[in-house]
């Protein structure tokens, strides 16, 4: 066994070991966007007041794209794409599930905030694209209409 490999085993086995004895909160490790009521939000302004912003701009540096209808909403695709310089969060919020949060990325310095990606849908609803750069929010949608839902999405 390669020593990357045997480093990245006892490194995945002292996390398992800290977390199952509580000595570690996922919290702790993946920060400060997973405590709270993030994915409990409703809305874009609930889930930007969650991560401590009180401005929503609508920005066309906020790219959403995905089909226009589906048959389906078990699986549908989506792009997401922020060109606005800084941006180190990604969230996609599908307006009309039961949990509307759908999916949260940490974009790391350096890399390109492009994310593709498939989402279950319940019905024909608006999706949003909320990104934070430099500390500000941004919110850009679409519309997907949906034939069949996606089973009750929850």
């Amino acid at each position: 066994m390669d020593k990357q490999r045997r480093d990245f085993v006892q490194i995945g086995t002292a996390l398992t070991l800290a977390f199952g004895a509580g000595i570690l909160k996922p919290s702790e490790v993946f920060g400060k966007e997973w405590e709270g009521k993030l994915l409990d939000a409703q809305t874009v302004k609930e889930a930007v007041a969650t991560l401590g912003g009180d401005l929503i701009v609508n920005s066309t540096g906020v790219i959403l794209s995905g089909p226009e209808m589906v048959e389906s909403g078990y699986i549908v695709p989506v792009s997401f794409e922020s060109k606005i310089p800084g941006t180190d969060f990604m969230a996609f919020m599908i307006q009309k599930n039961p949990t509307p949060m759908s999916a949260i990325f940490l974009i790391p310095p350096g890399t390109q905030p492009a994310i593709n990606t498939r989402i279950k849908m319940g019905e024909t609803s608006t999706i949003y694209g909320i990104v934070r750069a430099n500390g500000n929010f941004y919110v850009g949608s679409t519309m997907i209409k949906v034939r069949a839902g996606g089973g009750g999405c929850g």
